[in-house]
């Protein structure tokens, strides 16, 4: 993974000199399996991630991952996620696959987990992806990984609500975790956050309360 980092580094300081911009941008669309919305996620319930990456360049490598949350509130679901394993392809071909892409190490070469020590917080890296040259797509052509839709959003990934509380998470190539984007013209990524809140299932809220309503009973026949 250094090695990964480092000729990213190379190939990015090679291509500063110029002045274009051409980013590579990050977007999520979250929802959660029982509907609960995500300022009140039921403790316990599933919060899919649909991740779409774009770039307006033809990259030479990229990495993204879901970083800096609260692994306490939220749990990664290793197993239950879904990963493109290339991107921004020139051409897909129903039966076929893709090509002229950028294959993701992620899920081969490097194992899809959480990890806590490359960066101030827990990171799930969902994308490395490098070439010798550059991709010839820029993610549109990219077939969705849950519907095969070209266009559609190339990762799932999905976490567990734990315990009750508020976390953010970032989504995208972020350098305090070791990510990076090289493009033909710039380094620059476009990231996303999103916010978290996860509560009680409602029956343990219930029981909550009518233990509470209970000691104050109590309290009064005192």
């Amino acid at each position: 993974m250094r090695l990964f980092i480092s000729v990213l580094a190379t190939t990015a300081m090679i291509l500063s000199a110029s002045t274009a911009f051409a980013a590579a941008t990050w977007s999520v669309a979250a929802s959660t399996s029982d509907g609960s919305p995500l300022d009140a996620v039921t403790q316990g319930a599933q919060i899919i991630l649909d991740i779409t990456l774009r770039t307006d360049d033809f990259a030479f490598g990229i990495a993204g991952s879901v970083n800096d949350y609260d692994n306490a509130i939220v749990g990664l679901d290793a197993g239950a996620s879904l990963i493109s394993a290339s991107v921004l392809n020139q051409v897909c071909i129903p039966g076929a696959g893709c090509f002229a892409g950028l294959t993701n190490q992620v899920g081969g070469a490097i194992t899809f987990e959480e990890r806590t020590n490359t960066g101030p917080g827990p990171e799930a890296e969902f994308l490395a992806a490098l070439g010798l040259t550059a991709a010839g797509g820029q993610g549109a052509l990219d077939p969705g990984i849950v519907t095969g839709v070209a266009g559609d959003p190339q990762f799932r990934i999905i976490y567990t609500a734990l315990t009750p509380g508020t976390t953010t998470m970032q989504i995208g190539t972020y350098e305090e975790y070791q990510d990076g984007y090289t493009g033909t013209v710039d380094s620059i990524a476009n990231n996303t956050t999103l916010q978290i809140t996860v509560v009680p299932e409602p029956g343990t809220a219930l029981l909550m309360g009518l233990g509470l309503a209970g000691l104050a009973a109590a309290g009064r026949r005192n």
